[in-house]
């Protein structure tokens, strides 16, 4: 598998995967040119996954001011379940300790138990209710398995 920037010309399939359970592309006239809009943000990093050529998983952090990046991660229907979100999520990962992030926030449907089960297996915790979803939060460490310094009070 092979993970590089987000192209105008991967818009075309990624974009039906972001109308899945919990995703969502702007509505009227801003969805026609989501691609480009994002990729002029530079507050705004997206990957496409490539396998054999062909696009199976689209990764996105939108990193604010606070170093806390809002994570969407999604695998192509058809390619799930075989260890491609982890690794996708791995390289998000690794771009995040790049651009200085601290943390990463995940927002997620309550109903939506495989992206909930995936995102605690990447080290996600429970930060809240917005109504019907839940968000989840993980610190970005310096390093890989790092855990975070216990601080007696």
């Amino acid at each position: 598998m092979q993970v590089r920037p987000f192209r105008l010309d991967d818009a075309g399939a990624v974009e039906p995967w972001l109308t899945g359970p919990g995703l969502s592309l702007p509505g009227g006239t801003a969805r026609i040119n989501w691609p480009e809009r994002m990729l002029a943000d530079s507050r705004i990093v997206a990957q496409v996954a490539v396998v054999e050529g062909r696009r199976v998983g689209f990764v996105r952090l939108d990193c604010g001011p606070d170093r806390i990046a809002e994570i969407t991660l999604v695998i192509a229907p058809g390619t799930r379940r075989r260890g491609l979100g982890r690794r996708m999520f791995e390289s998000a990962l690794e771009q995040a300790r790049r651009l200085g992030v601290w943390r990463m926030v995940a927002i997620i449907d309550i109903g939506n138990e495989p992206a909930l089960a995936f995102f605690l297996e990447q080290g996600f915790y429970a930060d809240g209710l917005l109504g019907e979803r839940i968000r989840l939060a993980r610190i970005v460490h310096a390093g890989d398995h790092q855990r975070p310094l216990e601080i007696e009070v």
